[in-house]
């Protein structure tokens, strides 16, 4: 799926906004009994994948950003929007700050890790820095010190 959506444009906010009004119109249309709003639904929807599968990102970054200039300033939507930012707006961005393949293999491989060591390993966040910590799991109330930044903290496991 990687090898297929490379070089396409992707979930961006229009596109998961387009989502999301198009299952609000299609339930509307079943709840009335009126079947031309749920034929509006479904063009909605497909103008939203296939926004996504788009190869013209220049075009479609063109429309994400008038769309989320467009519904900044209104009340409800603006927020939501805005909210959102998980689409190419932001993939961009972490792209932009460094955030590589190789990041990504290693989350991927460390939540690979915590997953298989879930029965006897538990998984903290150092409060002070951040580091992910492990502690074994079942041995109650123990003392953990940070091997990053040495901060002592007591926790039950």
């Amino acid at each position: 799926m990687n090898d297929f959506m490379k070089g396409r444009n992707g979930a961006d906010e229009l596109t998961i906004v387009m989502g999301f009004a198009g299952i609000v119109i299609a339930m509307i249309g079943s709840i009335a009994r009126i079947q031309w709003l749920s034929w509006i639904a479904i063009a909605v929807i497909v103008l939203g994948v296939l926004r996504g599968l788009s190869k013209n990102i220049d075009a479609r970054r063109k429309e994400n950003d008038s769309f989320v200039a467009a519904t900044a300033n209104v009340p409800c939507l603006g927020k939501f929007v805005a909210s959102l930012g998980g689409g190419t707006a932001a993939a961009n961005a972490s792209h932009a700050a460094g955030t590589s393949k190789e990041d990504f293999e290693r989350a991927k491989r460390t939540a690979k890790k915590m997953w298989k060591g879930r029965k006897t390993t538990a998984y903290l966040k150092c409060p002070n820095c951040g580091q992910m910590l492990s502690v074994p799991k079942g041995k109650g109330k123990i003392r953990v010190t940070c091997p990053k930044c040495h901060a002592k903290m007591e926790t039950r496991s």
